[in-house]
């Protein structure tokens, strides 16, 4: 990486922009700089940042001001702080977990319900998957190993923890298929924010027939977006999932009226 500070005339930039900051915090103004040299830089998660003691010589300010900086990115999910011996600041793992967690804030104090976000995770299948067989159709998708996870599964063989990992394995790579990060991540969201909060309600392990059910749905869907066909994709996608929040609640539909809250 290149450390803030190594380069002369970018660390001159760096401590104008601090310099420049108006009616913002140093530490969000320290947040923002250490998100830009990650983007910059290109930097993969796990790469190693500099330390608060370089960080706070390198942009002219305080410890204090550094350390408030990276607990911001760290409670959005794109630091993690270690500390101790051989600890410091790294790049994280941008997920959608993390941005649910995010995004849950802004429900809870909007006094959004569940039924709110399980229809738009519903509409945003079903547009993953459209999208996803827009690009099978227009030859944009061809690599047999990205099809590959769209052809049928056998659930029975599965333990219960093997066919939530399949299910949702699933729909994560249509969300990859669709091609466009910024669905791929809302959809990962919104998911995780119903999951989270709902999963729970199922009775008990998913039934065989249950299992057939998710088995048959993806079959289905898989098939239409390998045959390019966006309007079918996303109505089997749409009906599917309308079916699988149904399933997953089982005989607890209420949970739907419950508020958001911030985990």
């Amino acid at each position: 990486m290149a450390k803030p500070g190594g380069d002369p005339i970018r660390n001159l930039a760096v401590r104008r922009a601090i310099a420049a900051t108006r009616g913002e915090k140093v530490s969000r103004t320290v947040a923002r700089l250490v998100a830009k040299t990650i983007a910059d830089d290109r930097l993969e998660p796990g790469a190693a940042l500099p330390s608060e003691q370089e960080m706070a010589k390198n942009f002219g300010v305080g410890r204090a001001s550094v350390r408030e900086g990276l607990r911001l990115l760290e409670a959005q999910g794109l630091v993690t702080v270690r500390q101790g011996l051989g600890g410091g600041p790294s790049v994280a793992e941008p997920t959608g977990e993390a941005f649910g967690d995010t995004m849950s804030m802004y429900l809870q104090v909007n006094d959004i319900r569940l039924e709110e976000v399980v229809e738009a995770v519903i509409q945003m299948e079903g547009l993953t998957a459209a999208l996803a067989a827009e690009r099978v159709a227009s030859g944009e998708i061809t690599d047999p190993e990205v099809l590959a996870p769209l052809d049928a599964h056998d659930h029975e063989v599965e333990s219960h923890r093997e066919f939530i990992e399949t299910t949702v394995g699933f729909h994560d790579h249509l969300r990859q298929m669709a091609g466009n990060y910024i669905l791929a991540l809302v959809g990962s969201a919104l998911a995780h924010l119903f999951s989270d909060r709902a999963i729970g309600a199922h009775p008990s392990a998913w039934s065989d027939q249950e299992r057939t059910v998710f088995a048959d749905a993806h079959a289905e869907i898989g098939r239409a977006i390998r045959a390019g066909d966006a309007a079918k994709a996303r109505e089997l996608a749409t009906v599917h999932m309308r079916e699988s929040v149904a399933m997953t609640l089982g005989e607890h539909p209420a949970i739907l009226k419950d508020r958001v809250d911030w985990k």
